[in-house]
């Protein structure tokens, strides 16, 4: 197979260059396809939504409507425990968003965890696998 060929297939080099290019923030973190329970805390209100991806140092959501450029926000993680639920706490920078069908994909990096927390989130990441 040549590498004009792999260039132009799905997920060859040129669709990693394009994503690149699209959003050019380095991604240290391999995501984990998950949808959980969130609640971004924006603005004196809280506004309910799902994760569409987790890693380590950034997560994706739906929300419904977009947000600031680099808007600063409190997302609060509800992992499940077994029949139990723990709530982790992590201040967020949106750094990148797009219109999506059910109305907007934010990617957010995590700045900032409550006490433990950034371990506990890890912990369950690991789980996952």
């Amino acid at each position: 197979m040549s590498d004009e060929k792999d260039a132009g297939a799905k997920g060859g080099p040129a669709d990693v260059a394009a994503q690149q290019a699209k959003y050019p923030f380095h991604k240290r973190f391999v995501r984990k396809a998950i949808e959980i329970r969130i609640e971004v805390e924006r603005f004196q209100e809280a506004l309910a939504s799902s994760s569409v991806n987790i890693s380590p140092s950034g997560i994706c959501f739906q929300i419904a409507d977009p947000l600031e450029q680099g808007e600063r926000m409190r997302v609060l993680l509800y992992v499940p425990r077994g029949k139990e639920v723990e709530i982790l706490k992590v201040q967020a920078r949106m750094v990148w968003q797009e219109s999506s069908g059910e109305g907007w994909r934010v990617g957010a990096a995590f700045e900032q965890f409550a006490p433990g927390d950034e371990r506990r989130l890890r912990a369950w990441l690991l789980e996952l696998a």
